[in-house]
């Protein structure tokens, strides 16, 4: 990531609201319009960010339970 990039990211988040930020999933298509516009970004670059925030909180959920640990173990890794 670049400056650039995190700009971007931080200018997308500040465009939402603090019940935006905290539930993610009222952020409907006239939301993401509202956002895109406020941000200077495009509606894409939105969906994008709104993507990677769920994949990362669907991951970081995984973590939490007990056999992940037990799959991450048995995963070889590249270099290992």
């Amino acid at each position: 990531m670049d400056d650039k990039e995190i700009a971007r990211i931080e200018a997308i988040i500040n465009s939402m609201t603090s019940h935006e930020r905290d539930h993610h999933e009222v952020i409907n298509g006239s939301r993401r319009k509202r956002i895109a516009r406020g941000s200077g970004t495009s509606v894409q670059e939105v969906n994008h960010l709104l993507r990677q925030y769920s994949q990362m909180r669907k991951m970081f959920k995984q973590m939490g339970k007990p056999n992940f640990a037990r799959r991450l173990a048995g995963m070889k890794l590249p270099g290992m």
